[in-house]
C-alpha cells in the first residue's frame, strides 16, 4: 500500500503554560476522587485483565482476543460498542452517555514480535522462544484506558454529569496503523478532546513531542542467473540494496542530529547460487517534524534511483505508514497534571525495587531502582520514539501522560519491559494511570469552559486548518 505524506502544522506550547505553579508544599492534599476509591476496590479485576492481555501477546492487527476482552468488558458495563471499525477487525469504539462534551480515551493492546519473557525475571528468559511479548507495556495501556472509562462512567452516572465518554480501541500502534485509519474514516468525528497515556520509566505529563515518522519499502528488480555458470547474465537486486544501504549510511553524516534512520532487509534472495532478481529493504525515517521527514524522503528516493542505475536494476519506493509529531494541548495537559499530582507516583515495595535493580544490572545501566516522584510540568518530558498518537493530535485536542511501570533507564521494545508489564510493578503504574485518566475525564465532563478553551487552543495552534489524512483514499490496513 502507498500513502501520501503531508506536512503537519506545529506550534510551541506557550511559556506561560510551563510556568504554571504547582500547589505549595504546605497546601493540604486534595481529597481523593470518587473514581479513585472505585478503582482501588476493583483493582483485582484490572490486574486480571492486564494479565490476560499480557498472556495473549497478540501483534499488530492480530489482537483478536485482546480487543474482544476489552470490548466485552465495556459492553457489560453499559457502553455501546461498535467493533471492526475502519476496516480493522480489532479496532473498536465504545460509548456511554449522550451529548456534549464528548471526551475520548485512547486504548492500545498490541504486542511486539520476539519479546516473550517470563514475568518478573531480571534476566532474558523467554516464556516461549521467539514468541511475541508486551515489550512496550500495551497490556497495561489498554487496560488502564478501559478501567478509567468505566470508573468515569460510574462517576458520571452517580453525579449526573453531562456528556459522553468514548473509548477508542486502536490496534497496531507499533505499525502506526490504527489511529490514522480510524481518523481517515471519520471514527473520531464529534469528539471534543482525547486523553492518552503510555507506560514509561518516569511519571509526568508529556510536553516533548514524539518524532514524526515515515515507514517505507524500497524494492529493487533485476535479472536472475546462475551465480557460477553465467553470472554476467544476471543483475543482482541484492547488490542494489547494498549500494542503497551504503548510500544511506553515508547520508547519516549529512542529516540533522535529531534524525533517525534504521532498517531491516526483508528479502535478500532465495539461495546463494542464484543471482536475486528481487530484493526489498524497509526503512523507518524519523525527525522532529514531518517537514524534515519529507525532505529526507526526497533524498532517499534519489539514492534508490542511483542504486538502480549503478546495478542496472529498477527501484520502487513505497510509503507504508506515516504519522506527524504530537501537538500536546496545554489546557488538557493542565487537567492531567493536576490529577497526576493529586494521585501521586506509584508506591513501590521491596520486590518491585529488587526486580528493577536486577534488570538494571543485567542490561548495564545505573542501578537506580524506580522513579517514585511526579515530575513538575515543564518542557522536555517525553520520548524519543514515534507514535500514531501524534496523528490523532493533528485532528483534535489531545494530552498524554506517562507513568512509571518499569526500571529507570531500561531499554524499551525489550524483554525487560515484558518482564515488568507482567509483574505487579507494572500494574501499580497502570492503576495510577487509570485514576488520573478517570478523574480527568470527569473533570472535563463537568467543565465546559476548559473543553472550550482546549478547542480554542487547538484552533489557534493549527491556524484553523482542517485535518488532512496522510493516507491514500484506497489504502487498506496491512501489516508490513
Amino acid at each position: 500500500m502507498q500513502f501520501s505524506f503531508r506536512r503537519p502544522v506545529r506550534t510551541l506550547l506557550g511559556l506561560a503554560l510551563f510556568a504554571a505553579q504547582l500547589p505549595a508544599a504546605s497546601t493540604p492534599p486534595p481529597a481523593p476522587a470518587t473514581s479513585d476509591a472505585w478503582l482501588d476496590s476493583t483493582s483485582a479485576r484490572w490486574d486480571e485483565t492486564a494479565q490476560k492481555i499480557w498472556a495473549f501477546s497478540e501483534t499488530a492487527l492480530e489482537e483478536t482476543q485482546s480487543a474482544a476482552l476489552l470490548s466485552d468488558l465495556l459492553e457489560k458495563e453499559g457502553f455501546t460498542v461498535t467493533r471492526g471499525v475502519a476496516g480493522m477487525p480489532t479496532a473498536f469504539v465504545a460509548s456511554a452517555g449522550s451529548g456534549s462534551p464528548v471526551i475520548g480515551i485512547l486504548a492500545e493492546y498490541d504486542a511486539l514480535p520476539g519479546l516473550s519473557q517470563v514475568a518478573g525475571a531480571s534476566k532474558k528468559t523467554p516464556l516461549v522462544a521467539g514468541a511475541p511479548g508486551h515489550g512496550c507495556g500495551h497490556n497495561l495501556l489498554g487496560t488502564a484506558a478501559v478501567a478509567a472509562a468505566v470508573a468515569a462512567n460510574h462517576e458520571r452516572l452517580l453525579a449526573k454529569l453531562p456528556g459522553t465518554i468514548r473509548v477508542f480501541g486502536t490496534p497496531a500502534e507499533e505499525q502506526l496503523l490504527g489511529k490514522p485509519f480510524m481518523l481517515r474514516d471519520g471514527v473520531f468525528a464529534g469528539t471534543d478532546a482525547v486523553l492518552a497515556w503510555h507506560p514509561a520509566d518516569a511519571t509526568y505529563v508529556c510536553t516533548k513531542p514524539y518524532l514524526a515518522i515515515a515507514a517505507i519499502d524500497v524494492e529493487f528488480f533485476g535479472k536472475t542467473a546462475h551465480a557460477a555458470m553465467n553470472p554476467w547474465l544476471g543483475r543482482s537486486a541484492l547488490d542494489a540494496v547494498e549500494i542503497f544501504d551504503h548510500a544511506l549510511a553515508l547520508m547519516r553524516e549529512h542529516v540533522l542530529p535529531t534524525a533517525r534512520l534504521h532498517r531491516a532487509i526483508k528479502n535478500g534472495g532465495l539461495a546463494a547460487n542464484i543471482i536475486p532478481d528481487y530484493a526489498r529493504v524497509q526503512w523507518f525515517v524519523r525527525d522532529e517534524s514531518g517537514a524534515r521527514v519529507d525532505e529526507m524522503l526526497s533524498r532517499i528516493r534519489k539514492a534508490a534511483e542511483g542504486a538502480g542505475l549503478a546495478t542496472e536494476t529498477t527501484s520502487k519506493v513505497s510509503l507504508l505508514a506515516s504519522t506527524r509529531e504530537p501537538l500536546f494541548n496545554g489546557e488538557l495537559s493542565k487537567v492531567l497534571q493536576k490529577n497526576l499530582v493529586r494521585v501521586g507516583a506509584p508506591a513501590w515495595d521491596a520486590a518491585d525495587l529488587a526486580l528493577a535493580r536486577g534488570i538494571q544490572k543485567e542490561v548495564g545501566v545505573p542501578e537506580a531502582g524506580l522513579a517514585d516522584t511526579v515530575l513538575p510540568y515543564a518542557p522536555g518530558h517525553g520520548s524519543g520514539a514515534s507514535s500514531d498518537v501524534g496523528e490523532t493530535s493533528g485532528a483534535l485536542p489531545l494530552a498524554e501522560l506517562a507513568v512509571a511501570t518499569g526500571a529507570a533507564g531500561q531499554p524499551w521494545h525489550h524483554w525487560a519491559v515484558t518482564s515488568c508489564a507482567g509483574h505487579a510493578l507494572g500494574r501499580k503504574g497502570m492503576l495510577v494511570a487509570a485514576k488520573v485518566l478517570a478523574s480527568s475525564v470527569t473533570d472535563l465532563l463537568n467543565d465546559a469552559r476548559t473543553v472550550a478553551a482546549a478547542k480554542a487552543e487547538f484552533q489557534k495552534s493549527t491556524a484553523g486548518k482542517p485535518y488532512v489524512s496522510p493516507l491514500a483514499k484506497d489504502a487498506v490496513p496491512k501489516v508490513y
